[in-house]
């Protein structure tokens, strides 16, 4: 189903009379989906452009406007509040924070001073001030040695569980972090 290259071009320019397309099914489609002319054998087609001029109505503007689906009931309207008059209005009451919530806060923020405070006391000073080092004759290093090196806690007889005062390791710049952060959550709203 070829069209002669003559027969579309006469199409694309407009020079096709209306006979021609209402004969032939590829050129009605055609100049349908190009122009929009919908042909049919008994009526003459009509360009959406000149239909208001032939007095029918155009398709593209009959579509354009939106049906509504909104139900008119006769009868009156619904009478609209007198926004002068002031209205009676109730106070708000200020919502409370339920007591478990200020609790949490509270454990939170505890939490955090307790950890921060134990974190920058082990760097600065030393655990070892407070809780017993490792024996002398275990190593040269305790009793010298009081800061408690938070990986060994749990080998306070052995001289690897402590280490030199005001030096900063991972795992007290993580202590000191955390608590950081407990503390600071304790104080946040939701």
């Amino acid at each position: 189903m070829s069209l002669p290259d003559d027969q579309l071009r006469r199409l694309l320019d407009g020079e096709i009379d209306a006979g021609e397309l209402a004969g032939d099914r590829v050129m009605a489609s055609i100049a349908d989906r190009v122009f929009g002319v919908k042909v049919d054998p008994a009526v003459r087609p009509v360009k959406p452009r000149d239909a208001n001029t032939m007095g029918q109505p155009q398709v593209g503007a009959a579509s354009a406007e939106p049906e509504l689906l909104v139900e008119i009931i006769p009868g009156g309207a619904a009478p609209l509040p007198n926004l002068d008059a002031p209205s009676p209005v109730a106070p708000i009451p200020a919502l409370d924070t339920p007591p478990a919530i200020k609790r949490r806060r509270k454990g939170l923020i505890l939490l955090g001073m307790l950890g921060l405070t134990a974190a920058l006391v082990n760097v600065f000073m030393g655990l070892g001030e407070f809780i017993p080092t490792c024996d002398p004759s275990v190593h040269v290093t305790c009793g010298e040695s009081l800061k408690l090196n938070w990986l060994d806690a749990y080998r306070t007889a052995e001289h690897v569980a402590w280490g030199e005062t005001g030096i900063w390791g991972i795992p007290d710049m993580v202590a000191t972090g955390a608590s950081a952060l407990l503390f600071l959550f304790g104080f946040r709203k939701r």
